[in-house]
């Protein structure tokens, strides 16, 4: 169970939800103590009293693996010796993807208003420095402005996937210097890569990708909020949902990718390597996905955060969203503006980003 719900009831709730919000990978980061008690990520799940409809959050003791970068808020609070957390966030843990919040068979307005009136009650009466919903699906930004939350925007890379045959057709959009700078960045001698999904899935498959992960950790002097028993779990029970791809020299792995996927999009997660290979890194995590989507008519590509880099191989620059209410009514007033004048950078940002896009006129 999640917080006393069932893995009927959640899958009843929402059968054909993206593989983040799938009881399968939620139950793997509480049994891998990814999240729960001591972590940070304490689950908090607000269930319609007469519907099976749910309303996902987590209590929250610091800001990391969110990517929507509160800290300078939570230093602004501490210069003023106000508690910034606990705080209440709702978002799926040390993932950045776009996702629905309210887990429901089919839309219901007056069923989305009675969990937030549950979540608003709780919030209110508990010692919350403030609420934030991050990475909102489509829809959701102008339902949570309504409840007085600022809605705030970021900017993600994503491949979009223009109905593309085969990996040509998407090079062939291209400035012709573009492409082939492209072409070179994936010519690796004695390198093969294999990708493998499914019942291709294989206990040592796990075993190899957590060492990748932890090497990334490692080189990027990070956290591993993830552990062997999470990777080993996920490959077990999502394997349908899973692309992992292996790079190997004489049958050797060197390097490997993790991605999800679902029925319209490909969620690129995490990667390393035990050798340094030039342009491997574009190779496993941008090319390898943007070849399976095309086989695969996916529709979108999301690479994960941040990454100018992601312009030049075709990624476009895209706004996300997210909510956030404060307590504290003079913060409130101080982030809004805060927020205001971030989404002027964002859209600026956006315009001139996609000026360096490679395609064609």
């Amino acid at each position: 169970m999640i917080d006393g719900i069932s893995k009927e009831r959640w899958k009843n709730a929402c059968p054909n939800m993206n593989p983040f919000l799938k009881f399968e990978f939620l139950e793997a980061l509480k049994s891998s103590v990814s999240i729960g008690p001591g972590t940070g990520w304490q689950e908090k799940i607000f269930a319609h009293p007469t519907r099976n409809d749910f309303l996902l959050t987590f209590i929250k003791d610091h800001s990391y693996g969110e990517y929507i970068f509160d800290w300078a808020w939570a230093e602004a609070y501490q210069r003023y010796g106000i508690p910034y957390y606990p705080k209440l966030t709702a978002m799926i843990p040390f993932t950045p993807v776009t996702t629905t919040h309210f887990m429901m068979k089919e839309f219901n307005q007056e069923a989305v208003d009675e969990l937030m009136r549950l979540f608003e009650s709780y919030y209110l009466e508990n010692n919350f420095s403030g609420a934030h919903f991050l990475f909102l699906a489509e829809g959701e930004p102008i339902h949570f402005e309504n409840h007085g939350y600022l809605i705030r925007e970021s900017i993600q890379y994503h491949f979009q996937n223009k109905g593309y045959t085969q990996f040509d057709d998407y090079l062939n959009q291209m400035k012709p210097r573009k492409k082939k700078i492209i072409k070179k960045e994936r010519h690796f001698e004695h390198l093969v890569f294999n990708s493998y999904s499914r019942s291709e899935l294989t206990e040592a498959h796990a075993k190899r990708m957590y060492q990748f992960y932890l090497s990334t950790i490692v080189n990027k002097n990070s956290f591993d909020y993830l552990n062997e028993h999470f990777f080993m779990e996920i490959f077990r029970t999502l394997s349908e949902n899973i692309l992992y791809v292996e790079a190997t020299r004489d049958n050797f792995p060197v390097a490997a990718s993790l991605f999800f996927y679902d029925e319209e999009t490909l969620y690129g997660r995490y990667w390393g390597t035990n050798s340094f290979v030039q342009n491997l890194h574009f190779e496993l995590c941008y090319y390898q996905g943007i070849d399976f989507c095309i086989k695969n008519k996916l529709k979108t590509f999301e690479a994960g955060a941040q990454g100018e880099h992601k312009i030049a191989r075709g990624f476009r620059p895209v706004r996300t969203f997210s909510a956030h209410k404060l307590k504290h009514p003079a913060f409130h007033k101080a982030i809004e503006e805060y927020i205001r004048n971030e989404k002027i950078q964002v859209r600026q940002a956006i315009e001139e980003l996609s000026k360096l896009l490679p395609w064609k006129e």
